[in-house]
């Protein structure tokens, strides 16, 4: 018995048999193997699920339970006979027994090699992120400056109360220094200038009192046109109009910008001992720094006696510059840091904190008015004086045009009436001066300012 191995039985080749019995398994051998065969099955089925499923075969729940409960119902039938079989066929199965363990190993082995050599891919599926943080409530608060009870300022108020807390008073040292080192280089200035370069001031800090000194020092004999590209209602056709009508006193007032340029470089080359000097404060503002006018800011800057002077207080200012334009401004850049505060550049930006009484205030239409050039500030306070001598009429419908020209003509403030409607389109760009046609049809002037602001105007003008 020990040298011969078992085989599966086949039914008796008779036909008159009725039942063929077979001999049956030792039970601690069917005990182990079935033990086995439940551990391959469940590797198997993590292999299934690790490979995607290449396999549609599994081993269904259905017949392991039927396997479990036949083996259930024959166990306790099979255990009065497993003791005499187990004595009987001990020498048969150890060798069996020990050559199916070697193949189960050789098995088991081959499973969990595959399943180290298995990379598991982790995927991270963003758009899950997105919405667990979406279906979250927003902590933003919803308080505004709107909302708080405190009184709002005038802006000559508010400029007071910074000045009281200017860091400048801590330094004030530190910033006569800085000023008296800039103002070292003003020769240098106007050499590059006559040289045919103009020059572009940068740096920290508002630099239009610096540029004033400068032009009070070096330009007083020279006509000089001054631009503050800060101002919210500037337009392109407003610089135009200064040098054409205020400066070179031209008749042609074209309203394409590049005819006007053609013209102004026609008079420029016919005046070649004229110098003009244009001062840009800010010739990056939000009203010049579009393509079309820094083209014709560009051909400008490219006449040979009209000399450029301007600063850039924004980061990303030379952006809008390409290298045509560049070639054509010709600048020279110059660092000029004054650590000064933008007090005049910032007083027309939109804040809380301030209440404007008017569609203009007081202190805007201030610093407006210091810009103007002399006549035009004469032709301005003729059109204040005489709202002010009328402010009792209950039916006062604004100063005629036809008297402000005569008025103006006798005071030898306006040569035409071109003249005298170019500068009242800059008034009413900056909102200065509004203008009413009467029911006869005559175009009347009204300042959208309170009397008593207007009042309080003109007391605060030099005699």
């Amino acid at each position: 018995m020990e040298g011969t191995s078992l085989k599966t039985p086949r039914r008796a080749k008779t036909e008159d048999a009725q039942e063929v019995y077979y001999p049956k398994t030792p039970y601690n051998i069917r005990a182990r193997v079935k033990k086995k065969l439940i551990d391959f099955n469940s590797s198997v089925e993590e292999l299934v699920d690790d490979s995607d499923k290449d396999s549609d075969y599994t081993i269904s729940e259905s017949e392991s339970s039927s396997d479990q409960s036949t083996f259930d119902s024959t166990e306790e039938s099979e255990e009065d006979n497993s003791d005499s079989e187990i004595k009987a066929n001990n020498s048969v199965s150890s060798k069996s027994t020990e050559a199916a363990k070697h193949d189960d190993f050789k098995k088991m082995e081959k499973i969990n090699l595959t399943k180290k050599r298995k990379i598991r891919m982790y995927i991270v599926n963003t758009d899950d992120y997105f919405s667990a943080q979406s279906s979250k409530k927003s902590v933003t608060s919803n308080n505004t400056l709107d909302k708080l009870k405190t009184a709002k300022l005038d802006q000559g108020q508010l400029q007071k109360l910074l000045l009281k807390a200017n860091a400048c008073k801590h330094h004030a040292k530190c910033f006569s220094e800085l000023e008296q080192y800039n103002k070292t280089n003003f020769i240098k200035w106007l050499s590059l200038l006559h040289e045919g370069f103009n020059l572009l001031l940068y740096g920290l800090g508002s630099k239009k009192n610096i540029l004033t000194i400068f032009q009070e020092q070096y330009l007083t004999e020279q006509p000089v046109v001054v631009v503050n590209g800060f101002f919210p209602s500037l337009t392109l056709k407003n610089v135009l109009d200064s040098i054409l009508v205020d400066v070179l006193e031209s008749s042609q007032n074209p309203g394409n910008h590049q005819e006007a340029c053609d013209i102004i470089t026609e008079l420029m080359h016919q005046n070649e001992g004229m110098h003009l000097y244009v001062i840009f404060n800010n010739i990056d503002g939000n009203n010049l720094r579009s393509g079309k006018c820094q083209n014709v800011l560009a051909r400008l800057g490219s006449i040979n006696n009209l000399h450029i002077i301007a600063t850039i207080d924004h980061i990303n200012a030379p952006i809008i510059w390409d290298q045509s334009r560049t070639s054509k401004f010709n600048f020279v850049w110059w660092d000029v840091t004054t650590f000064e505060y933008y007090l005049i550049e910032t007083c027309f930006e939109d804040s809380m904190l301030v209440q404007r009484s008017g569609t203009l205030a007081l202190s805007s239409l201030n610093n407006v008015f210091m810009s103007l050039t002399k006549n035009a500030k004469s032709i301005y306070l003729i059109i204040v004086k005489y709202q002010l001598e009328n402010k009792k009429s209950q039916h006062y419908e604004g100063l005629l045009f036809k008297d402000l020209y005569w008025a103006c003509r006798e005071a030898f403030l306006v040569s035409s009436d071109l003249a005298l409607r170019a500068q009242l389109t800059e008034f009413v760009d900056h909102k200065m001066v509004k203008f009413k046609r009467s029911i006869s049809g005559g175009e009347h002037l009204i300042i959208p300012l309170q009397n008593s602001l207007l009042q309080q105007f003109v007391d605060e003008q030099p005699v």
